[in-house]
């Protein structure tokens, strides 16, 4: 967890990529992100050397905050849930969350710095975890998590954003409810067997 001063500092820098009135015009520099925090360079720098320090401070405080919403909508940490619960707990969390442009350029920022994205990996990639399972439920389970991607990112931008996300969200979790069909080996199916038509 973040120290009061590096938190006064991350906060303030999400704030500048919010105060954009878009995503292509946010520039983020220590001397921009201590006067926004109100501190000297000096100061902030005693906490982010640099600027790439700064970026990765930033990016792991967002992953981190994407975490910890997944963990208050289950109640639970990752690894004691199933694969099908913790992408409905994605999904929820993605719709219903309250998103900003900051969000959305954190994000895709990383997407071009390998660094950057490490924080993703580490925070989420557990809670995306997919092992072990078949081949259709993987589908249908990506499928739902890109119906929850393209949810929140468009919100965030304010591209295209859907009228009715709790209708995208339902059709999500319904993906999701398949997908643990698909899977249960109580219903004597496999996924990788097609269903024998009779004449």
């Amino acid at each position: 967890m973040a120290s009061d001063g590096r938190m006064r500092i991350l906060e303030a820098a999400k704030a500048l990529a919010e105060s954009h009135d878009s995503v292509q015009g946010v520039t983020i520099s220590l001397e921009s992100v201590a006067q926004k925090a109100g501190l000297t360079k000096p100061g902030l720098m005693y906490h982010f050397p640099s600027k790439e320090a700064l970026m990765l401070g930033l990016v792991d405080h967002a992953a981190e905050e994407w975490a910890q919403r997944l963990c208050k909508q289950t109640g639970q940490s990752s690894q004691d849930l199933t694969s099908f619960d913790r992408h409905r707990a994605y999904v929820t969390v993605a719709t219903t969350a309250e998103v900003s442009r900051a969000d959305y350029w954190i994000f895709s920022d990383a997407l071009y710095h390998p660094k950057l994205s490490r924080a993703w990996s580490e925070h989420l990639g557990p809670w995306f975890d997919i092992t072990g399972l078949d081949d259709r439920a993987v589908s249908l389970l990506t499928a739902a998590r890109f119906c929850a991607d393209g949810a929140w990112m468009s919100e965030a931008t304010g591209v295209f954003p859907s009228s009715d996300l709790a209708a995208v969200r339902e059709h999500a979790l319904a993906l999701i409810d398949a997908a643990e069909t698909a899977s249960d080996p109580a219903d004597g199916t496999s996924d990788n067997t097609e269903t024998e038509v009779t004449e």
